[in-house]
């Protein structure tokens, strides 16, 4: 009798155990699709060492690209915010070619068979990278789940190095922005100037918005803050866009400003304003502060009129 109440036991701790197996199977199934797409991810890294460490040593070399450690982050915690939303098994299609040509833009990065130089052989490094992590995530989680996870794989498009060319074009025309609102701004506000190019003779003190006031970073963190928050709060392509287009005047007005006041401040309380802590730290934080200010108000607008 007492074997027969064991038996019984025995018999429902089994059949307790079974009805738990698929919650274990699943949970076990994903936590190897993590870990096998981790992997994939990281393997690339490992036969292209050499490069890797140059693009590292070139994001810590180079202030233009700061914001590159960042983009992963984001992308990481909108991928874990939405995750239930990605396990929707494998399917079939175009994910394999986002896949390919990854592994083609590392290929060519690797052989480098134009002779780029090393900044420039970054970018398809970049993009090789980028291409590869998206099209491994659809292989291993379905397209359903590579939709779903789009904006987060879309944001990794940030962490692509503007390539030397288009970035000095960049720089080019934030610099002539800058320097027309400047000129407009000191005339609005009676300041005396000669301007020479890109040069101000102002009393007691000569300025000149050269590359490092152009506001790259600044920008690059503007655009950046824009497309977060289209998708929080727009979630429409054309005014996310409309969004983005504007933080290239927000950031102009936001630069000219600052150089403006700068000067202004140096002109009449001390000339040490344009060479201290306000101009190279502080400054640049609460100028910053007013165009996501600026942002704010377009954002509004664009929420009002849908």
């Amino acid at each position: 009798m007492q074997f027969a109440r064991g038996e019984i036991a025995m018999k429902s701790a089994v059949a307790s155990d079974h009805s738990l197996s698929p919650d274990i199977a699943s949970s076990r199934h994903t936590s190897l699709l993590w870990e096998a797409y981790l992997l994939t991810c990281l393997l690339p890294a490992v036969f292209l060492w050499d490069l890797v460490n140059h693009f590292l040593a070139m994001i810590v070399r180079d202030e233009t690209y700061s914001h590159i450690p960042i983009v992963p982050v984001v992308s990481a915690f909108f991928i874990f915010y939405e995750k239930e939303t990605f396990l929707s098994g494998p399917g079939s299609g175009w994910k394999w070619a986002i896949a390919f040509a990854g592994i083609v833009s590392l290929v060519l990065a690797r052989m480098n068979p134009w002779q780029w130089s090393p900044s420039i052989q970054m970018t398809p490094l970049a993009i090789g990278f980028v291409f590869v992590w998206a099209g491994a995530f659809g292989i291993f989680f379905g397209e359903t789940a590579l939709r779903a996870a789009s904006f987060a794989l879309f944001f990794l498009l940030f962490a692509i190095p503007i390539p030397t060319p288009l970035l000095s074009e960049t720089i080019a025309l934030l610099l002539k922005g800058s320097a027309e609102a400047v000129s407009l701004l000191f005339h609005i506000f009676n300041v005396p100037a000669i301007r020479q190019g890109f040069d101000f003779a102002l009393p007691g003190v000569t300025i000149r918005v050269a590359e490092e006031c152009s506001g790259i970073r600044s920008t690059l963190a503007l655009v950046m803050a824009a497309v977060l928050a289209g998708h929080l709060w727009l979630r429409s392509f054309p005014r996310t866009f409309i969004l983005c287009l504007a933080t290239i005047p927000i950031s102009i007005v936001k630069n000219a400003l600052r150089i403006a006041v700068l000067s202004w401040l140096a002109i009449h309380i001390d000339a040490q304003f344009l060479l201290g802590s306000v101009h190279h730290e502080y400054g640049g934080i609460l100028f910053f502060s007013f165009g996501l200010l600026q942002m704010a108000g377009v954002l509004m607008l664009l929420r009002r009129f849908r």
